[in-house]
């Protein structure tokens, strides 16, 4: 969130978010000011009338040779399918600028104070894949195919070459059912921002916890937090933050990062019954693993390891003015630590002719999530962030709100009727307890902590007639209005209730295919 420039006024007590304001010249902009009480100057006119000018250049060049084949031979015994071959080479380079008006970096702008960026890398590739169906149309083998693929990857930014790699089996023992498995690496090197953003200030949502209402809110650890502030001439009794609930941060990218590496494993089935045409029924188990995560520390979270002592290395990011008031929490970019994720997909799928000119068909995907637990440090603890909340920013330390539902359901039913269609939609999503980036809320440590799980209804009926698409539809049926969620943005979670924002509403279009 951004804050206005002082613009002469100034706190009477800076330690005190209520305190009056009066008027300070010495306070003003460099490029002049007039008393707001008088008659607005021609500097400050001009001040107050100056238009920004930010100038941002991407480049991408690529240069890459693709070879394949499906069909190189077949394999030498009955039942033997076809082995396909692809080899590769690339080489892409990526330079990115960005120059803000001076203004805006001198932090006298109407915005958060932005540093240039600039910087750039190269990559030289080269890669090869075998594609070989072992098996096809024999005994308990439909179809059993193999797929294995290599990748050597070589960086300007580092001297050490990426190798990754990924094994797939599909096996399908009759027509009415088939398993699939997949197991692989990952490698994703931190693009030009991170490597090389410009530092910027935001205003993020956090709490001091040497404030005098925050301290005890650390149960057992408030008699910690109030040594730790009063070692640093805070007397958190009488204490007060400036600015409740946002706390000035610094971010921007790092060139010293270390690539993103990870594994994969999926296993899943799909059965679709001959005796029942149309009809697929498919699950899937899904984990992931990432090491080295690219991404900011939350705000809160430095500020709650620095004065409970979890983790009193964190103080060195905390910077704090002669008043005591917080002068900047320092959050750029850094390897942070690791993220494990899994879970199950299950899908549904059928479609039946009731009539020669009627179909009806119905749809639902169902996501139930088993594991988000992150380290935010590395060697540090793995915190379970599974059906959170996190109302104090979402990944890279956003101020806006970011939820990790523990179920998710898509369900749409649709009736065709000759060119008539219409097609009704229910989404899910499951409730979740508030979590600050280092602990969950629950009702001893706060009034409200949780957010009931939410159902959005849509309605479209569409027409085609000729090469004309018409549609019309209600969206948000019961007019379900977003939760309210502490956040520094949209007092929601725009990332995960962002289609109940508008409310209920109808919409009217008319499409030409060409």
């Amino acid at each position: 969130m951004s804050t206005l420039p002082s613009v002469c006024l100034q706190q009477v007590d800076p330690s005190s978010s209520t305190s009056a304001l009066v008027y300070n010249p010495s306070v003003c902009p460099s490029f002049g000011c007039s008393n707001p009480f008088g008659t607005m100057g021609s500097q400050a006119a001009s001040y107050v009338n100056y238009n920004t000018n930010t100038h941002s250049h991407y480049q991408l060049r690529d240069w890459n040779l693709r070879i394949n084949n499906n069909h190189v031979t077949t394999m030498p015994w009955k039942g033997g399918g076809d082995l396909g071959i692809a080899v590769g080479f690339e080489h892409r380079g990526e330079q990115l600028t960005n120059t803000p008006d001076e203004l805006i970096s001198s932090g006298q702008s109407l915005t958060n104070t932005v540093l240039p960026t600039s910087g750039g890398f190269d990559v030289t590739e080269g890669y090869a894949e075998a594609k070989a169906t072992l098996l096809k149309n024999v005994f308990l083998a439909k179809d059993l195919t193999v797929d294995v693929q290599g990748r050597a990857s070589g960086y300007s930014t580092t001297s050490d070459t990426a190798k990754n790699w990924k094994a797939s089996i599909n096996w399908a023992p009759t027509q009415d059912i088939r398993f699939r498995g997949t197991i692989g690496t990952s490698y994703r090197q931190p693009n030009v921002y991170e490597l090389y953003g410009g530092q910027s200030l935001s205003y993020n949502l956090a709490n001091d916890p040497c404030d005098a209402a925050q301290v005890g809110t650390y149960g057992g650890a408030a008699a910690t937090v109030a040594a730790t502030c009063a070692k640093q001439g805070i007397n958190s009794s009488t204490f007060h933050q400036s600015g409740t609930g946002q706390v000035p941060t610094l971010g921007g990218g790092n060139a010293h990062l270390a690539p993103e590496v990870g594994r994969t494993y999926t296993f899943g089935t799909i059965i679709t019954p001959r005796w029942i045409p149309n009809l697929s029924i498919s699950g899937e188990f899904w984990h992931y693993s990432v090491n080295h995560t690219i991404s900011a520390l939350p705000t809160q979270y430095i500020l709650d390891g620095c004065y409970t002592g979890t983790n009193a290395s964190l103080c060195n990011l905390v910077n704090r003015l002669s008043n005591g008031q917080i002068n900047t929490v320092s959050a750029t970019d850094q390897n942070t630590g690791a993220l494990h994720e899994s879970g199950v997909d299950f899908d549904f799928d059928y479609r039946i002719r009731v009539a020669r000119h009627d179909v009806l068909s119905v749809s639902n995907n169902f996501q139930y999530l088993l594991n988000y637990t992150q380290q935010l440090v590395p060697g540090g603890a793995f915190t379970n962030y599974t059906g959170a909340l996190l109302y104090a920013g979402g990944p890279n330390n956003a101020n806006a709100s970011y939820g990790i539902p523990r179920v998710r359901d898509y369900a749409t039913f649709g009736w065709t009727h000759g060119a008539f269609t219409a097609t009704y939609m229910v989404q899910f999503i499951g409730g979740m307890r508030w979590n600050d980036q280092s602990e969950f809320l629950n009702s001893t440590t706060a009034g409200r902590y949780k957010t009931p799980m939410m159902i959005e209804q849509d309605l479209t009926l569409a027409y085609r007639w000729k090469k004309w698409n018409f549609e019309s539809g209600i969206n948000n049926i019961t007019n379900k209005k977003p939760p309210f969620v502490a956040s520094g943005v949209d007092n929601s979670a725009g990332a995960t209730y962002g289609s109940f924002y508008q409310g209920r509403y109808f919409f009217l279009q008319a499409g030409l295919n060409f």
